[in-house]
Parts: structure tokens; C-alpha cells; sequence
């Protein structure tokens, strides 16, 4: 979502259009040869040979009739619609849903994990919350690492890697960013920058709160490599912290 108090946005969408660079540049060039300003473009699968995309542009009120209606007659698609918004000042994406690797994937704002974070230790004990939080996590990390299994296959006896992996993912859908990973003596260190569930949580802690993305941690490689491992947070934005520092150990017998 894009929301400028001072645009006039207008949106096209080109239904079951050809995606090569040639196309993407014939638009580009009609929708600036009228006068619009480009502010967002993207296609529904970026990996696809056939898309429908949806340019967001900035023009005069009636200019977006005319870009259209030129591109139309380029050829270069099935059909060109004009996406009437709800707010001129506003932009959401047209495509719904948003897919991961096959799968739908649900995007929630910051607040929303906040209030849902806050909401639980408000209203169930402190203990509880973090028992509930860390077996959440546990069971999420499990099925992240069987919906990435044939990428990991043959890293399953890298921890490095593995994890590397995980925090790819958290990244690409605004969790968190993994800022060093490195091995030392009998234990991995994580730091973790942007951690969605510290920073949801501000600074007003006085003890590390991250325990959803613990046990995701420790799903994850269980899943992932096999065995059992412990996961322990000792730094944590949501105390103050500049990150989140998480151990990593496997747990031998």
C-alpha cells in the first residue's frame, strides 16, 4: 500500500499480458508520452510468461483514459482495465492472493502483531504467553522448513546455511534481517536486526520477548536437519537492546 495525501493516482491493469522486457518498456514510454509520472509496477508473478500487471501512475484526471486506450492498441494484451480507487490518494494492490511457493500467503501490518503481542500478555499470564508463543513458533518453524525442504535437501547438514535460509524468508516478508550468524565453541550466534516481534513490542521490556521467532528457530532446524536443539534469546530490542541476540545449541544426548 502507498498512501501520498498529495497524489492523483490512476491504475491500469493489463489482463494476460505478454511479460518480456520490450512490452514493460513500450508501456512505460506511452504511459510517460502522456504525461504520467510511474510509481509502481508490478506483475502478478514475477516469474511468469503470461501476467497481468498493474501500472500506478500520477496524471491529470481523464489522461488515464487516453494512456489506455493507446496501450490497447499496442497489442501486447488481452485487455487494459481501469482500476477505480477507492481513495485517489491511495494505492493497494490489485492482486489477490498474494502466492508463496504455491501457497497463499497473508500479509499483516505491524500494529496488528503488536496489539496481538500485547493483547496476550494482558490477558493471560506472563508464563503462559511465552509457553504459547514458543509452541506457536515451534509448530510454524516445522511447516516453513516442510514448505522449503527441496531447497534445503541438500544443506541438511549445514546449520549455517540452513539458517541462512530461514532469515532469506523472514526478509523477504518483513520480519526480520539477519545481521551475523557465526559459529562459536559448541554454539551458533544469531543476530537479528528488525526483529517484527521486538519491534512490535517497543522498548518496554525488561527481558527478551522474542519468544514466537525462538521456537520458530528451533522448528525450523528440527525440522530441517533432525535432532533436538535449544534456543535461548539474551539480547532484545523490545528490552532496549540495538538487536536480538539468539543462541543456537543442538542438544546431544
Amino acid at each position: 500500500m502507498i498512501f501520498d495525501p498529495d497524489a492523483n493516482f490512476k491504475m491500469i491493469l493489463l489482463r494476460d499480458m505478454i511479460y518480456d522486457p520490450d512490452n514493460v518498456r513500450k508501456v512505460l514510454q506511452m504511459i510517460r508520452g502522456c504525461g504520467g509520472r510511474i510509481r509502481l509496477m508490478p506483475p502478478s508473478n514475477p516469474l511468469g510468461r503470461m501476467v497481468d500487471m498493474a501500472f500506478t501512475f500520477e496524471c491529470p484526471d481523464g489522461i488515464e483514459e487516453v494512456i489506455a486506450r493507446r496501450i490497447e492498441e499496442l497489442g501486447i494484451c488481452r485487455e487494459v482495465e481501469i482500476i477505480e480507487l477507492l481513495d485517489q490518494r491511495v494505492v493497494i494492490s490489485p492482486f489477490f492472493p498474494i502466492i508463496c511457493n504455491g501457497r497463499r500467503a497473508v500479509i499483516m501490518p505491524e500494529i496488528l502483531y503488536g496489539n496481538l503481542f500485547e493483547g496476550m500478555r494482558t490477558k493471560f499470564k506472563p508464563a503462559l504467553t511465552q509457553v504459547f508463543l514458543y509452541q506457536l513458533g515451534v509448530q510454524v518453524g516445522a511447516s516453513l522448513a516442510e514448505l522449503l525442504k527441496d531447497i534445503l535437501e541438500r544443506y541438511k547438514d549445514d546449520p549455517i546455511y540452513t539458517l541462512r535460509g530461514l532469515f532469506h524468508f523472514g526478509r523477504a516478508f518483513g520480519y526480520n534481517v539477519l545481521d551475523r550468524v557465526e559459529i562459536l565453541d559448541d554454539k551458533i550466534v544469531l543476530e537479528v536486526l528488525d526483529g517484527w516481534e521486538a519491534k512490535a513490542l517497543k522498548k518496554r521490556y525488561a527481558s527478551p520477548q522474542c519468544h514466537l521467532t525462538r521456537g520458530l528457530i528451533e522448528g525450523f532446524l528440527k525440522k530441517a536437519i533432525g535432532g533436538e536443539w535449544d534456543v535461548e534469546e539474551t539480547e532484545c530490542v523490545a528490552m532496549g537492546s540495538e538487536t536480538c541476540k539468539f543462541i543456537v545449541r543442538k542438544k546431544t544426548k
